[in-house]
């Protein structure tokens, strides 16, 4: 986990230094939640491919931030549970489809740092577009799930990846240090490997989120 710290933080500085440059204005607390869309998630043990079919998790997020003129600089924490309950096995060019009861879940919590630039206009909007970069923690548990009626217990696994996101969205202002806020994200966790051998590709999802930001 240290050297995805060491990493986000080298990089970030590349394009945050034009925000110490400005003057300082306020910090803000943000809270909001949305939708995550989630891709199919793919794996593979040997020659055999795996793709998880995914559902469309509540994902919430909590982040601190400083304002420094048209610039901000956030710590973004987000939680989301992803459950699939369909698993697509190929070998061989042989394909099968399979249900998952109950659903496979993996939660997933991120830890990010985002630069965003403001462009102010006359009215109580305000547009702004953003970049981050952190690590994601995967705690998947160990459960027992039926899989074309066949029940096993799967192995439990936590592992840490490097994340990066994009962002893109519109602040209007309800209070004096009050605003409401709506955008749309992409984030991107680098691939993994499970402790039993299956190697994941990267998950790659995007989230429509709303929510409020304090000023103080």
């Amino acid at each position: 986990m240290k050297k995805y710290l060491v990493a986000s933080s080298l990089l970030l500085s590349s394009f945050t230094s034009p925000i110490f440059a400005e003057e300082s204005k306020s910090f803000y607390f943000s809270i909001g939640g949305g939708i995550n869309f989630v891709g199919d998630i793919e794996s593979s043990v040997g020659v055999i491919n795996g793709e998880y079919g995914t559902n469309n998790p509540f994902q919430y997020s909590f982040a601190i931030g400083k304002e420094f003129e048209d610039w901000k600089l956030e710590f973004n924490y987000s939680g989301t549970t992803i459950s699939s309950d369909e698993l697509t096995v190929t070998a061989g060019g042989v394909g099968a489809t399979a249900a998952l009861t109950p659903d496979y879940e993996a939660d997933v919590t991120s830890y990010m740092i985002y630069a965003y630039k403001d462009f102010p206009s006359d009215t109580k909007f305000t547009p702004y577009i953003g970049a981050g970069l952190g690590f994601s923690s995967i705690d998947v548990p160990s459960q027992n799930i039926a899989l074309a009626g066949v029940n096993f217990v799967t192995s439990d696994f936590d592992t840490q990846v490097f994340t990066f996101g994009l962002k893109g969205g519109v602040d209007y202002e309800i209070a004096e240090n009050t605003s409401l806020y709506t955008e749309l994200g992409y984030l991107n966790l680098a691939s993994f490997d499970a402790e039993e051998g299956e190697e994941f590709d990267s998950i790659n999802s995007f989230v429509v989120t709303a929510g409020l930001r304090f000023s103080f």
